[in-house]
C-alpha cells in the first residue's frame, strides 16, 4: 500500500547573505520571492523514503551526509533512504565549502543552526503527513523549447561555451543534445491534497543581480499550484550542468534573461504540465528501494605545469584585484582558480550516487552538476522505469562532464576536477543500480 506526504517550509535568509554561483561577490539585499524546502514521503508501509529539494546553489557532500544523519535520528527514516536536491539557482546560498575572502559560502552560523533544523522538520511534516496514495505518470515535450546547450562549435572547428559575442553565422552546432521533456508524477490522496512532482532539466541562472529567487523551479511551484488549488507541487531540477535558457542561434532574441523571463520559463512548463495533467497513466505501487554508493575518479591534475602563475595570479585575484581575468599565457579565471588548488586536492574525489524509489518510479540522484548525457543513458537503459534525475544529489562536488564533453574540451572540462573516465565510472555503478530493483 502506497502512502504519500508532503511538506514545505520556508528557508530564505537575511539580508546581506552572500549568494552564489558566480566568481564575484554578491550580497543580498532583496527578496524577489521566498526560498523554501519541500519534502515529499512515499512509504510501501514497510519502508520510507525522502525526497527534500532545497533552493539553494548546491549543498556540500559532507554537510549533505550530516543532515541525512540527523533526518534518521529525527525521523527513523534510514540515511540512504534521503536524497537531498540543490536546484541550484544562482540567486540563493551555497551550503559547505572552503571559505576564502570574497568567496560565497554562508557562513552565519546562527542562520544556519536553524537552516539545519529546518531539513529535518520539513523531513518529520512529510512524514507525519503519509496518507494513502495511488500515483500516475507522463512526460511531455515541453510547449516551447527553453532549455538549450550551452556548449557550441564554431564553423573554424572551435568550441564556445556560452558563445556571446560572436555572430550567429560563425555558429555551426550544439555540441550535444538538450532535454526539453517535463516529467510529471501525480499522488492523488484521498481527504488531502494532492502532490505533483515536477521533474525538468535547465541551469537556473536566468535573473542574476542581488535580489533572492528561486528562479523558474520556485515559479513553476507557484504556477502550478494557483492552477491546481487542490494540489501541493514540488519540482526537481533534473541533469543541467551543460544547459541554460539561452539560444545564441538566434542572436539576442534567444538570449532573453531576467525575472520576466524566468517567469515566462516557469509559465512554459507549467503549461507543459496543464497538458498532460489529465492524461498520467496510473502504475502499481510496488516496493519501496534505496541504495547508495559513491564513486572515486582520480583528480585532475591538467595544466600543473602552470601552477605557479596560476597560483599568483589567483592570489591576486583573492586580495580583491579583479582588474585582470586572464593569466599572462591566457588561462581564464576559473580555470586558473583550479590549477592554483591542486595541491591542496586528494588522489581521487568521490562522487556520491543516489537511487530511491518505488515500484517503477525511480529518483536518479547524482552529488555534482551531471550533464544532460547523463540522463539520456540511464533512461535509455533502463526503459522499464520512470527515470526521475536530480542534480547536485546529496552533494555539490562541480561539473560532471561526458565522456564526449572530455574529448571536446570547453569550459566546463577545464574546470572540473574529474578525468576522462568519469562517465564510464560513474554510470557504471549507477545502471547496476537502477537495475538491480
Amino acid at each position: 500500500m502506497l502512502k504519500a506526504g508532503f511538506a514545505r517550509t520556508d528557508m530564505t535568509p537575511p539580508f546581506g547573505t552572500p549568494l552564489a554561483g558566480y566568481y564575484e561577490a554578491r550580497y543580498a539585499d532583496g527578496i524577489l520571492d521566498p526560498l523554501y524546502l519541500n519534502a515529499l514521503a512515499l512509504s510501501d508501509g514497510e519502508g520510507t523514503i525522502v525526497v527534500i529539494t532545497a533552493d539553494v546553489l548546491m549543498v556540500r557532500m559532507d554537510v549533505c551526509d550530516m543532515l541525512r544523519a540527523m533526518i534518521e535520528e529525527r525521523t527513523g527514516v534510514p540515511a540512504d533512504h534521503i536524497l537531498i536536491n540543490s536546484l541550484h539557482p544562482h540567486t540563493s546560498l551555497r551550503i559547505g565549502g572552503k571559505v576564502e575572502k570574497g568567496g560565497v559560502v554562508v557562513t552565519d552560523q546562527a542562520y544556519l543552526d536553524v537552516l539545519y533544523r529546518k531539513f529535518c522538520d520539513v523531513a518529520q511534516m512529510a512524514v507525519d503527513d503519509m496518507t494513502e496514495a495511488t500515483y500516475g505518470t507522463a512526460v511531455q515535450r515541453a510547449v516551447e523549447e527553453i532549455s538549450f546547450v550551452r556548449r557550441y562549435f564554431l564553423k573554424d572547428g572551435t568550441l564556445k561555451t556560452n558563445p556571446g559575442g560572436v555572430p550567429v553565422e560563425e555558429l555551426d552546432r550544439y555540441a550535444a543534445r538538450s532535454d526539453n521533456d517535463v516529467r510529471l508524477v501525480l499522488f492523488k490522496r484521498e481527504g488531502k491534497k494532492d502532490i505533483a512532482l515536477v521533474n525538468f532539466a535547465c541551469h537556473p541562472d536566468v535573473i542574476g543581480g542581488t535580489k533572492i529567487s528561486a528562479d523558474w523551479p520556485g515559479l513553476t511551484r507557484t504556477f502550478v499550484e494557483a492552477e491546481h488549488k487542490d494540489a501541493h507541487c514540488i519540482l526537481m531540477n533534473g541533469f543541467q550542468g551543460d544547459t541554460n535558457h539561452y539560444n545564441f542561434f538566434k542572436g539576442k532574441e534567444g538570449c532573453k534573461k531576467g525575472y520576466t523571463h524566468s517567469n515566462y520559463m516557469a509559465r512554459v512548463i507549467t503549461d507543459t504540465v496543464n497538458l498532460i495533467w489529465d492524461k498520467t497513466k496510473e502504475q502499481e505501487a510496488g516496493n519501496v528501494y534505496a541504495e547508495m554508493r559513491h564513486v572515486f575518479n582520480k583528480c585532475s591534475t591538467r595544466g600543473e605545469e602552470h601552477y605557479e602563475e596560476c597560483r599568483a595570479f589567483y592570489l591576486r585575484y583573492k586580495s580583491g584585484d579583479y582588474s585582470v581575468r586572464k593569466t599572462e599565457s591566457g588561462i581564464d579565471l576559473p580555470e586558473a582558480a583550479r590549477i592554483a588548488r591542486i595541491p591542496e586536492q586528494p588522489v581521487y574525489h568521490k562522487i556520491p550516487i543516489t537511487v530511491l524509489g518505488i515500484g517503477k518510479l525511480a529518483f536518479f540522484g547524482l552529488g555534482g552538476e551531471p550533464f544532460t548525457e547523463y540522463g539520456y543513458i540511464a533512461r535509455e537503459a533502463c526503459p522499464d522505469k520512470f527515470v526521475l534525475t536530480a542534480t547536485c544529489a546529496n552533494g555539490g562536488e562541480g561539473y560532471l562532464p561526458s565522456k564526449q564533453a572530455f574529448d571536446q574540451g570547453g569550459y566546463e572540462v577545464v574546470t572540473s576536477n574529474f578525468t576522462p573516465n568519469l562517465q564510464e565510472d560513474v554510470m557504471k555503478a549507477s545502471l547496476a543500480m537502477l537495475k538491480s530493483f
